[in-house]
């Protein structure tokens, strides 16, 4: 500053006096105006050489310390965003080793973990992204769905924290109510994931599809049925086009099948023609009863049931049914026509997995002879616990007491019939994925009658399956082996040596049974099966085989 002041004054004096004293004072002021000059270049000179050497430094030295973590963490989004997801992990966890707090870093790896399924490892670097600063707020919500989607209650309940963190902050409002809609529906309270759905849709209309659609899945939860189909429609109707509104197709179609199976009460009426080898069980051994010759017969068999199993809300069962028979022959009719009646009560509850109910059952047999009269009646009760292994596989058991009563009065009292039965049973049902099934039952019972002839125990192995052969066509194979030995030692008459000889009586009846089931329309069945019965007794009169022959059409309604 003082050096161009003293340029300001040389120059004036140049310009307005030109008197030798000023003159003379050139000389001095020039040499320290150049002084001045000189100094303040080199000043400058210097400062812009520091200035541009300390710039070349540290843009070496900047680039040269952070490039390690930039270009590692670059690259994991890179591969993230072109989907190779193992090759974005590996990159990832480099740049956490590197900068652990990072919470980009966290948030992209927890990403990639997501889309790999691997969702324990997800949840644990999306809290990261999460906590460490600075916060990602849509790591929040991922988080929230990993959670949701890894099995096991105390995940669940992690993730209604976070949505009340989310909720608290205002966080992306109407997705955070449809993933807690999605909690809650896991945790089977339907009503408020319902209201939740309802929420997240009338927030922002793009959820109205997803919405509907979940609602609907809420109402097959709960049996609401006709509720479902017409939440499924509305998801349909909203974007026809959309893949959510194929899903929604499909399962309406499945909700209206189960409709159909599950009508509070299903009538099935059947009409069947039957030739039976041996309808009164004649003897293997001819010789052992030569005066039967006309043990075949042909039948009619007429049959009824009435089901009746209302959708009752919450945990509670209840189905019945009532079904009547009739089998009228043309030979030996007087003593082998029967009508039959039935009634079955099945109060129950629904633990989730396990199911328990309470099985009373009540059948009266009326007899030709040569009138319709009184013939047996019988009563079962006793408890029946089901338990779903997994999604294909179903345990059953049963154990009842049966009580039999004859109205016929025996002819001496050791033949007496009438009993008291503890019955029990295990049942195993496979299911598969083209509708076949295959079920292997053991069943055990002990009979204690009045008549000392006829107390036994019985061991029962069955075994059934059904495969379909076409869309409509299923062939039904089944088979079983009855064991039945009596307690007591009785007189049996044998013709061949004229004589009488004390022998306890050993049974095992083998039956099996092939058959084909035609729908030929909606509710309308052929039907037509070949069964081959053999009973294998050490007491003569109790061994024979016997063919049965039936065809028939069944409908239901």
């Amino acid at each position: 500053m003082r050096c161009f002041r003293l340029t300001l004054i040389l120059e004036s004096g140049l310009d307005h006096n030109c008197g030798h004293n000023v003159v003379r004072t050139v000389p001095a002021v020039q040499r320290l105006f150049n002084q001045c000059v000189f100094l303040g270049v080199w000043v400058k000179k210097t400062f812009v050489l520091w200035a541009v050497v300390i710039g070349i430094f540290l843009g070496w030295m900047i680039p040269a310390i952070s490039s390690g973590q930039s270009d590692v963490l670059q690259e994991g989004i890179e591969q993230y965003k072109l989907e190779n997801y193992e090759e974005a992990v590996d990159k990832l966890l480099q740049a956490r080793k590197q900068e652990p707090t990072s919470s980009v870093a966290a948030f992209f790896l927890g990403l990639a973990y997501k889309q790999m399924m691997d969702y324990p490892n997800a949840a644990l670097h999306l809290k990261d992204a999460v906590t460490n600063p600075p916060r990602i707020k849509d790591a929040l919500v991922e988080l929230i769905e990993v959670l949701y989607r890894m099995p096991g209650t105390e995940h669940l309940e992690e993730a209604g924290k976070w949505i009340g963190v989310a909720e608290e902050e205002g966080i992306y409002p109407p997705k955070i109510a449809f993933l807690k809609g999605l909690v809650l529906q896991k945790q089977g309270k339907y009503d408020e994931a319902i209201a939740q759905f309802q929420q997240a849709r009338s927030l922002d209309k793009t959820f109205e599809q997803a919405a509907e659609f979940q609602v609907a899945m809420c109402y097959m939860k709960t049996h609401e049925l006709k509720k479902a189909r017409d939440r499924f429609q509305a998801a349909v109707q909203l974007n026809p086009q959309a893949d959510l509104a194929d899903f929604a197709r499909q399962y309406q179609d499945l909700v209206a099948k189960r409709i159909e199976l599950e009508k509070p009460v299903r009538v099935t009426v059947g009409v069947l023609g039957q030739y039976d080898s041996n309808l009164v069980l004649k003897p293997f051994e001819s010789a052992v009863a030569p005066d039967i010759t006309d043990e075949a017969a042909r039948a009619v068999l007429a049959t009824l049931r009435v089901d009746y199993v209302p959708m009752l809300k919450g945990p509670w069962l209840f189905n019945a049914q009532y079904s009547a028979s009739g089998s009228f022959h043309d030979n030996h009719s007087t003593s082998h026509d029967i009508i039959a009646n039935g009634l079955y009560l099945a109060p129950g509850y629904n633990f989730g997995r396990y199911a328990l109910n309470l099985a009373v059952n009540y059948n009266h047999f009326l007899k030709r002879d040569p009138g319709y009269e009184g013939y047996l009646n019988y009563v079962s009760a006793g408890p029946l616990f089901r338990v779903l292994i997994n999604k294909s596989q179903l345990l059953e058991l049963f154990g009842s007491y049966d009580y039999k009563k004859y109205d016929t009065d025996p002819l001496r009292p050791e033949d007496d019939r009438d009993s008291d039965t503890i019955r029990m049973y295990a049942s195993w049902i496979k299911s598969f994925e083209n509708s076949a099934f295959l079920n292997l039952k053991y069943e055990y019972s002990t009979e204690n009658a009045e008549g000392e002839n006829w107390s036994n125990e019985g061991h029962k192995f069955s075994l059934n399956s059904a495969i379909p052969l076409r869309k409509r066509l299923i062939l039904q194979l089944s088979g079983q082996v009855f064991i039945q030995n009596y307690e007591n030692a009785a007189w049996w008459y044998d013709p061949v040596a004229a004589g009488w000889y004390e022998e306890t009586r050993e049974d095992k009846l083998y039956q099996g049974t092939i058959g084909l089931t035609w729908e030929i329309a909606r509710g309308t069945n052929l039907i037509a099966q070949y069964t081959r019965s053999r009973s294998d007794s050490n007491i003569s009169i109790y061994d024979y085989k016997r063919d049965q022959y039936t065809a028939g059409i069944e409908y239901r309604f």
